[in-house]
């Protein structure tokens, strides 16, 4: 059997076209994404699946690994005592292909044990741009019109000049080959880059969107947009927001085209590593916080031709460190000691299950972003009715996400009652957690770059 996991980079759940209207999302529902929505129709779409990280470096090691975030030592490497779910079906006879262009999945980070073949297509292979790129740095600096202009510029000329320079295709192009040519047993993991800021849609997705006009760049606006928010006027906000849906919009077309490559025998599973924050809580991006805009996040799972279901809508809370389990299940893999996650297949298949706690935690800051730090540490304990949160000063607060889905009125002594099973999850997962100083994973210069260009960094 062959197995798609597509994974979308600051993907928040109110951006769906298979899912009712959440918090942030557009009333009536805007069609963010027909071509997941036609996928959901042969298979079930999870209206209450969580993310364990509000980013790319606290998400993904319960995504591939079933553990949470801070265990085994922490997110910063993925420790060997973690299985990935690519090692576990390595080991089960499956060929594993692995494609991203996100420098957070780097090889150095332990992300690509397992695969035959994993390929980072955010590298770039003509350093002589990369040196021109560097003096527009140190002359300017990172905000000035200039560099961004020029940044522009390089992302529109680095496909065809890579190419042209006998660098690899996009992840796009290389997960397509992978489904195409890949043996039987075999798994495909594609992450996509897009909608992940600075936001630039290409032009027919911004006008399907409605993006209305203003001054400058879109890469300009995004970015003055994630370092300060609070400058932008009410028009600019709302250019912002549906610069995103564009975004969203555009990485649906571009999960169509991975999809074209899949047969009906594949079992396809999408979802994305955090959400997005739209001005909510002060912030537009995914610096550390654990509200419902970064944690809550899309889930569409398509089983094989041989497993048919009837399309569901499943409103059970799910998490992240259940989909390694279903995507064995469906391989007959076993699945490897010290996994927390179970499969979703019964839900799946239309049986009921009972819900379980979700766990989202990080302890970094947003100018150390990836790297330890115990005076950060955050760790929020979800059901899809109500959230406790331990902040970074010892406070636990609640959010009554029912009531308050924009959770901007919390409850600052939530005992008793509904709190008493929440309070003591936290309770039990601080006390699991040992936080060490950072050891960060050593970033050389072009990654360093990304990580800016990105948004990461200053």
């Amino acid at each position: 059997m062959k197995t798609l996991l597509v994974t979308v980079d600051a993907w928040r759940a109110s951006h769906t076209s298979f899912a009712a209207p959440t918090a942030g999302g557009d009333e009536p529902p805007v069609p963010y994404t027909p071509n997941i929505a036609s996928l959901a129709e042969s298979g079930t779409a999870f209206t209450q699946a969580v993310s364990h990280g509000p980013a790319t470096p606290y998400a993904f090691p319960a995504l591939h690994t079933s553990s949470l975030p801070l265990s085994h030592g922490g997110y910063e490497r993925i420790d060997e005592s973690r299985t990935l779910t690519s090692e576990a079906l390595s080991r089960g006879g499956y060929h594993c292909v692995g494609v991203h262009a996100n420098p957070w999945l780097g090889e150095r980070y332990g992300y690509a044990r397992g695969y035959a073949e994993y390929s980072d297509v955010g590298e770039f292979s003509l350093p002589f741009l990369d040196d021109i790129r560097e003096e527009l740095i140190g002359r300017f600096g990172l905000d000035h019109p200039v560099y961004r202009a020029a940044q522009y510029a390089y992302r529109y000329v680095q496909k065809p000049l890579s190419s042209l320079g006998g660098g690899g295709n996009d992840e796009i192009a290389t997960a397509r080959e992978a489904l195409q040519s890949a043996p039987d047993d075999s798994f495909v993991w594609v992450h996509l880059l897009t909608p992940h800021a600075p936001y630039t849609p290409e032009k027919e997705y911004r006008e399907a969107m409605g993006v209305p006009n203003f001054k400058g760049s879109a890469m300009s606006l995004s970015t003055r947009a994630q370092h300060d928010p609070d400058s932008l006027s009410p028009p600019e906000r709302a250019a912002v927001r549906r610069l995103y849906a564009a975004s969203v919009r555009q990485a649906d077309a571009e999960v169509a085209r991975i999809l074209d490559a899949a047969d009906d025998d594949t079992l396809v599973v999408v979802s994305a590593d955090h959400g997005e924050a739209l001005f909510e809580h002060g912030q537009v991006g995914h610096e550390p916080a654990l509200y419902d805009e970064l944690v809550r996040v899309p889930l569409v799972v398509r089983p094989p031709a041989g497993h048919p279901v009837e399309a569901s809508q499943v409103d059970t809370q799910v998490r992240h460190v259940d989909i390694g389990p279903t995507i064995l299940d469906y391989a007959g893999v076993d699945v490897p000691d010290g996994w927390v996650g179970r499969s979703l297949r019964p839900a799946i298949e239309g049986e009921e299950v009972g819900e379980e706690l979700a766990v989202s935690e990080v302890a970094s800051t947003a100018t150390t972003p990836g790297q330890l730090d115990p005076d950060a540490l955050q760790v929020a304990v979800r059901t899809p009715e109500r959230k406790v949160v331990a902040t970074t000063d010892g406070t636990v607060l609640g959010f009554d996400l029912v009531a308050d889905a924009g959770e901007t009125d919390p409850v600052t002594d939530p005992t008793g009652g509904d709190w008493t099973r929440l309070r003591d999850a936290l309770s039990a997962r601080l006390d699991e957690i040992e936080v060490g100083e950072s050891a960060a994973v050593e970033r050389d210069d072009e990654t360093e770059q990304r990580l800016r260009d990105l948004g990461y960094l200053e």
